[in-house]
């Protein structure tokens, strides 16, 4: 349980901290403002910052759990299989609701969530791959 808790921080506080600080401001913020003043009843003013940021922490305990079984140790593996990691998961997502709802293919939400995400899980895999290996190497 130990070797899961360095990795999970590192990956964790790699995304939160960039999505906490650009990535809401920038881009969530006000596509949910326009997304709420064209639909009020449908969307909130502004995201639903705790359910987002728990869902990040939920996906990162799954990043952890697959870059330990499958050996992930170099932030080179641990940044190219984010990239995949973060497509299929995006993809799924956002596809689906891009399927579902027509307000959400209007504002190109679809393709730019999943673009994010990808370098979200990017950066997370990352940090938690070079966490890995710290780990490994301090209990050698």
């Amino acid at each position: 349980m130990n070797k899961y808790i360095l990795p999970l921080i590192a990956g964790y506080v790699s995304v939160a901290a960039l999505a906490g600080i650009v990535v809401v401001p920038l881009w969530f913020n006000p596509t949910t403002a326009a997304l709420h003043e064209a639909f009020p009843n449908a969307y909130y003013a502004e995201p639903v910052l705790w359910a987002g940021f728990a869902g990040g922490f939920l996906q990162t305990v799954l990043q952890v759990i697959i870059w330990d079984k499958m050996g992930f140790r170099t932030i080179k593996d641990g940044a190219l299989n984010g990239i995949w990691l973060g497509a299929l998961l995006a993809g799924i997502q956002n596809l689906n609701e891009a399927s579902q709802y027509s307000v959400f293919n209007a504002t190109d939400a679809a393709f730019t969530n999943v673009a994010i995400y990808i370098g979200f899980t990017a950066i997370s895999g990352a940090a938690i791959a070079w966490a890995y290996s710290r780990g490994e190497k301090s209990n050698a």
